[in-house]
């Protein structure tokens, strides 16, 4: 049963779980197109399917964070998620999907597919080709062969009062005493374990690639 405060809270924003599926379905119709468009160039359509894969994942962890929320469920979730294997969340991983490993030998693995690193925690795309595919570590840009996600929990703070960001009430130039400002939940994300950029020339000067990364 849904407590009348978080009911309330509920309805001020206007958004529900019907208007939340219908815009999950509509962005995946979206990048399926994408994707299909691309099919003529191999390089670009690798990553409108690395794209569409990673919305997807997002959309359902989105739409299983929100749905917790409504069943009072979000502490529970966030300890089930967060660093969990966001592929056993979608209702059909996609065909190139290899599974859960412990042990495993890249070298061995098809490219152009997932995998989740149990050691890690960490879903992993490898990449085909590679080309133009960069990563951003120990202050250089260098080439990748695999890109690698992981589910964290956001926080941020906000005014207790209004519930906007505390940044964004400071921009507008008011002093927000610390007793006003409270740590809140803003949801689980997918997010990338290193920086990295697709269809970013390696010839450019590292200090500058890196700085686009940390941009990102």
């Amino acid at each position: 049963m849904i407590s009348s405060s978080y009911s309330s809270g509920f309805k001020q924003s206007g958004f529900s779980l019907f208007e939340l599926i219908v815009f999950v379905l509509s962005v995946a119709i979206i990048y399926s197109y994408a994707a299909q468009r691309f099919n003529g160039y191999p390089g670009e359509a690798e990553k409108a399917n690395f794209i569409t894969v990673r919305s997807q994942l997002q959309n359902s962890i989105t739409l299983y964070t929100f749905t917790a929320q409504l069943n009072g469920g979000r502490d529970a979730l966030i300890a089930t998620l967060e660093g969990g294997n966001p592929m056993s969340l979608m209702l059909r991983p996609p065909r190139n999907y290899l599974g859960e490993f412990e042990r495993y030998t890249l070298n061995d693995l098809p490219r152009r597919s997932w995998f989740f690193d149990m050691n890690t925690s960490e879903l992993v795309y490898l990449i085909g080709s590679g080309e133009g595919v960069i990563k951003f570590e120990d202050g250089r840009a260098v080439p990748a062969q695999e890109i690698r996600l992981h589910i964290k929990a956001e926080y941020g703070l906000v005014e207790k009062s209004t519930g906007l960001p505390i940044d964004m009430v400071t921009q507008a130039g008011r002093n927000v005493e610390s007793a006003a400002i409270e740590r809140k939940f803003l949801g689980l994300v997918l997010t990338e374990s290193v920086s990295y950029a697709w269809g970013t020339a390696v010839e450019k000067d590292d200090s500058e690639l890196f700085a686009m990364g940390a941009a990102q």
